[in-house]
């Protein structure tokens, strides 16, 4: 008698860590989609950064030309004889 209740038991503990089992594949199946479409995002800002700052390194070169010229036309106005 004891012996059956055990077996039963047993039989459940292996049933709940059969499903723990598939519970934990399931959870490392989602954990690793999640890590590739934060990978691919991550990807997508930084290339969509890049782009933004080359943009921004040429703007800044432009106004810097400008603000340059600015200054300096008046100043070699005044050189002239």
């Amino acid at each position: 008698m004891a012996l059956d209740a055990l077996e039963v038991r047993m039989a459940r503990l292996e049933g709940a860590y059969e499903q723990i089992n598939a519970r934990l594949a399931g959870v490392e199946r989602e954990l690793a989609a999640l890590r590739a479409e934060v990978s691919s995002e991550l990807s997508g800002l930084r290339a969509n950064l890049g782009a933004r700052h080359r943009r921004m390194d040429t703007q800044f070169s432009w106004l810097l030309a400008l603000i340059l010229t600015a200054i300096l036309i008046p100043l070699l106005r005044d050189l002239r004889f």
